[in-house]
């Protein structure tokens, strides 16, 4: 029975990650009903309001004729007690007449955490938790994160040459990675409630910081840490996606009147006291107070160079392109002063995560210790 079980939450893991531009910020679900050993209804989280995946199972099953009275359902995340968008997925259950509901995860939010397994044990229904927990809690390391500290997840993105430069010294950096990288970055951009970058990079690139290559039914914000308002009003990424722009006390009252006329949120943060700039912790927490969940950090190296130093990232997606850039003045990928990161440490250690190919590229996932 117990191999039975990982088999079916394996098949409903794989339902789960077909929620991946559609749930968020709900998280990532999927769900099989199973009578006699056969599989008689699936479904997953498609989209933010919609069904959940229990229903959508539920829905399955009658729709082959089967229904599922006496089945047992397989989930990937503790089924909600509460209404919301939609209703109670243990009402659900207990209305179809299931006999056993095997979990996989348990429900970080705190409406929810703990609550299905006696409200469907008080209804007859059997229930077994923990069931491949670990992957199951790993479909959704942002929303966890977030219900749990109420601050963002944030994932790092480079895209670099092998050299670990990301332009060379006249500034030239298009296109060190490939199409399919590209194509990658807009997926890590379709994930995420908002994309940060800095005042540098926007002045360069004049980037719009949008989703494209991916079908999703939103964008993500952008965020621009700007710490003394020097944003163009004629930036791109201010027509018509109202960004966020991060600045401290020191920057001038007029410059924030008219970016706000333009359409963007400044916000007026402490100052970090070493460089000057935005206290990254301070951004972390209006953010997280405005509901965002995940930032995906696109900025160049001494952006990305500041949250590595302070830790303040919980994972890193470096794209490497077999391409040697050289030159003692080309940027490279990660800065800081020069002064350890660590102290009494060479450098910050990491876990790594994984290692796959992008079509000629190279992404590897690290994530700290």
């Amino acid at each position: 029975m117990e191999n039975r079980d990982e088999i079916f939450m394996e098949r409903a893991i794989r339902l789960a990650r077909r929620g991946r531009y559609g749930a968020h910020p709900n998280p990532m679900v999927g769900a099989v009903l199973v009578r006699g050993g056969r599989i008689i209804g699936e479904g997953w989280h498609k989209e933010f309001g919609g069904p959940h995946a229990e229903v959508n199972a539920i829905r399955s099953s009658a729709r082959s004729g089967r229904g599922a009275r006496g089945a047992v359902m397989y989930v990937t995340l503790e089924p909600c007690s509460t209404s919301g968008k939609t209703g109670p997925c243990t009402g659900a259950l207990i209305a179809a007449g299931v006999e056993r509901v095997v979990i996989g995860a348990g429900d970080p939010n705190p409406a929810n955490s703990g609550r299905a397994a006696a409200i469907l044990s008080a209804a007859g229904i059997k229930v077994r938790s923990g069931v491949l927990a670990r992957e199951a809690e790993d479909l959704n390391p942002a929303f966890n994160k977030f219900m749990r500290t109420g601050l963002p997840y944030v994932t790092l993105k480079i895209a670099q040459s092998l050299d670990g430069r990301i332009a060379d010294f006249k500034g030239r950096s298009r296109w060190i990675t490939s199409p399919s990288s590209r194509a990658e970055s807009h997926r890590l951009r379709a994930e995420a409630d908002a994309v940060l970058v800095g005042i540098n990079t926007v002045r360069s690139d004049d980037p719009s910081l949008t989703v494209r290559h991916v079908r999703t039914r939103r964008q993500p914000s952008p965020v621009v840490l700007d710490s003394r308002l020097q944003l163009p009003l004629s930036a791109s990424l201010l027509a018509g996606n109202h960004p966020v722009v991060a600045a401290t006390g020191k920057a001038p009252a007029r410059r924030a009147v008219l970016l706000r006329r333009g359409g963007a949120e400044v916000l007026i943060l402490p100052s970090d006291r070493s460089t000057g700039g935005v206290d990254l912790k301070s951004l972390l927490k209006a953010l997280g107070r405005r509901g965002i969940s995940h930032v995906l950090v696109e900025g160049g190296g001494r952006v990305i160079g500041s949250f590595l130093r302070r830790g303040l990232f919980d994972r890193f997606m470096i794209f490497s392109a077999p391409l040697l850039i050289g030159g003692e003045k080309a940027k490279p990928s990660v800065s800081w002063p020069d002064a350890p990161a660590v102290r009494g440490a060479l450098g910050i250690r990491t876990e790594l995560r994984s290692i796959r190919r992008i079509g000629p590229d190279i992404l590897t996932e690290v994530r700290p210790l």
